[in-house]
């Protein structure tokens, strides 16, 4: 059977952008949308990725179906900002049902806890950085002393407790240290970058399994509290780390981190699916009652990337989320999202994640299948003479081929010799000294063991032909 390619080749931008600039031009004539249309619809068939095709292997973004593209027109059809207090109660009803029900999924008590829908991890991960800090730099924090009073005063300079959310990162007289390993992802840098410095960041080692090493991350926690020089805030776990899909010791790092008064992040963007199955919550997310946070992508997992993304953040803990994004002076209910994050507008999410959601037994079936065809895959590439050099419960695949341990090729020569055969596949550097690894995932619904021979038939001839 013909497998429908997911990638196409494709000029460089300048000549796409060229091409839109020449087809949509309103300098002589008004634009027509069936025109616009057009020219879209050609230029994206032509040349974008289809993330819908079953030999999708590469970019984790769920393909397109019937039931969320019809929940995201209706609710872009009605145009609800989800943010405004009391402007649309029904469509925030959905949306909060749908966090509550999520939230539940993941252990988290909706009456104490919060969560709300984001337009990426990235925002997500931001939020849940905010609100350790928040949290954690407070004179409420026993840990947290040195700082300089005399920049903790009100409008009349008289003295106040110090609160980051007021005075920000200015009176401390230490460093706040961020525990992060060589597989957290590059969106907790790049936040860090923006919030407290990159020089906050403390790179954990990993373990031979590319797991946070939690004797180290102890270690590395006292060290910088015994030196006065650091303050330890934070430390993010990964379950379905992008470059290798592992997962980290949630209960052990969570033990350290309560040790020592930090806050536990968990970023699963992707891996945190398995909390929708029974057999795989137990491989993949025990110990997740220990993290403070956590971020889950949807439009990687349920529905389709569609109109705004679809993020999450989900806390434990209501109280630190108010107090680090509640400008008004009262309380706030749940569905305020307005006081419970970083958003001033935002489209309803929960109806499209809802269509997923409330099948919940269809929901384990397709995960548990999805991570069958994951070690289908996995003893395919071993027959077929590629080793498999990452250990995860989820689909994620890294393999190397004896030949590319001498050097006879390349994973970056493997992944654009699929790329040509219409599969979307990565090159990942998973550890120092050893050839980097290519990458494949179970990502698309349609992905089906046909797909996957497919695959594996064609980089077994390439790696044959190359060796």
């Amino acid at each position: 059977m013909m497998q429908a390619p997911a990638t196409r080749d494709a000029p460089a931008f300048e000549a796409v952008y060229a091409l839109v600039r020449e087809n949509l031009n309103p300098c002589s004539n008004d634009i027509s949308v069936d025109r616009l249309m057009q020219v879209f619809r050609r230029l994206a068939d032509l040349y974008d990725t289809d993330v819908s095709s079953p030999l999708n292997m590469g970019y984790f973004c769920i393909d397109a179906d019937a039931a969320s593209i019809a929940a995201m027109d209706e609710t872009n059809r009605r145009g609800a900002n989800i943010v405004v207090r009391g402007q649309h109660p029904a469509s925030a009803a959905f949306e909060q049902y749908a966090v509550d029900l999520i939230m539940e999924t993941f252990g988290i008590d909706p009456e104490s806890g919060a969560g709300h829908f984001t337009a990426c991890g990235t925002e997500a991960n931001q939020t849940a950085m905010i609100v350790a800090l928040t949290d954690q730099l407070s004179h409420r924090n026993p840990r947290c002393t040195a700082y300089d009073r005399t920049l903790c005063t009100d409008a009349a300079g008289r003295a106040e407790p110090y609160e980051y959310w007021r005075h920000g990162a200015l009176p401390l007289q230490v460093r706040p240290a961020l525990y992060v390993s060589p597989q957290t992802h590059f969106s907790i840098e790049k936040n860090a970058r923006n919030l407290i410095g990159t020089a906050s960041i403390r790179t954990v080692p990993v373990d031979g399994d590319l797991r946070m090493d939690v004797g180290a991350l102890a270690d590395a926690m006292a060290a910088d509290a015994a030196s006065g020089a650091f303050l330890p805030f934070m430390a993010v776990g990964s379950v379905g780390a992008t470059p290798s899909g592992i997962v980290d010791p949630l209960a052990e790092i969570g033990a350290v981190c309560r040790e020592h008064g930090a806050w536990f992040h968990l970023d699963a963007p992707w891996g945190a699916i398995a909390a929708f199955s029974p057999r795989l919550r137990e491989a993949c997310l025990a110990g997740l009652d220990a993290a403070d946070s956590l971020i889950f992508d949807p439009h990687k997992t349920l529905v389709p990337l569609g109109a705004g993304g679809c993020g999450m953040f989900l806390c434990r803990h209501r109280e630190a989320v108010e107090r680090a994004f509640n400008i008004y002076d009262r309380p706030v209910e749940p569905h305020e999202f307005s006081s419970l994050s970083l958003q001033g507008s935002r489209a309803n999410s929960g109806l499209r994640v809802l269509t997923s959601v409330l099948q919940p037994a269809a929901l384990a079936q397709r995960i548990e299948g999805e991570a069958a065809l994951g070690d289908t895959l996995r003893g395919l590439l071993q027959d077929a003479g590629w080793e498999i050099v990452n250990r995860t419960p989820l689909p994620v695949v890294c393999t190397v081929h004896p030949a590319m341990r001498v050097g006879a090729f390349s994973a970056d020569d493997a992944v654009q010799h699929l790329r040509n055969e219409g599969v979307l596949a990565w090159a990942e550097a998973l550890r120092p000294g050893e050839p980097e690894a290519v990458r494949l995932g179970i990502i698309s619904r349609r992905t089906t063991e046909e797909s996957l021979r497919f695959v594996v038939d064609r980089l077994a001839a390439f790696a044959a032909k190359r060796s």
